[in-house]
């Protein structure tokens, strides 16, 4: 009788280590995916006053691909805005519609750029991708222009503003750091 549950016990020890144990199925690997990372800045400038003319926003995206400047504006702004393009775009590549001032630069059948501008809106859109990089400078210099046309402030102004701000900034914290050393020497003397 002890050999019938010995041999039992082994019977079922081994079948529980044969059958009760399955090699490990490997997980699936994961589905790639591929994306790509640009550096872009987008910036939006809203301008509300209480008097409707001087309501406006701008819209400023900048990427390794694409510039875009959006603006929607006052229509009593239009023809100094008007002046402004036609002085930095020329009218070479300008047609004139109804409602539309369009500048079109197209080089070896790419668009390079594209300017329209409306009695409220300006856009304009470039390809970095085929304009040469002096274009892209100017359309970026543009753009501020633009900005402080539309928004009657200056950049370079409120540019040099936000510096001696953060200058003082920057000098009252240096001196609480200052007082904090001799503080921390005078306590360690003691």
């Amino acid at each position: 009788m002890k050999n019938l549950i010995s041999t039992t016990l082994a019977i079922l020890f081994l079948s529980g280590i044969t059958f009760g144990q399955a090699a490990p199925k490997p997980p699936k690997p994961p589905k790639t995916t591929s994306s790509s990372t640009t550096k872009s800045n987008s910036y939006s400038f809203s301008f509300d006053t209480d008097v409707k003319e001087g309501n406006s926003s701008v819209s400023i995206k900048n990427n390794d691909n694409i510039y875009k400047f959006s603006a929607k504006f006052h229509e009593s702004k239009f023809e100094s805005l008007k002046a402004l393009v036609i002085n930095k775009l020329g009218d070479k590549n300008l047609t004139v519609s109804e409602d539309m001032h369009k500048w079109l630069k197209i080089k070896n059948g790419e668009k390079i750029y594209e300017c329209k501008l409306t009695e409220d809106r300006l856009k304009i859109y470039v390809d970095k991708e085929y304009a040469s990089a002096s274009s892209i400078e100017m359309m970026n210099d543009f753009g501020a222009v633009l900005k402080d046309a539309i928004s009657g402030s200056d950049s370079e102004e409120q540019e040099k503003e936000d510096a001696e701000r953060a200058l003082k900034i920057a000098e009252r914290a240096l001196e609480r750091a200052k007082k904090e050393v001799e503080r921390i020497k005078g306590s360690g003397s003691n």
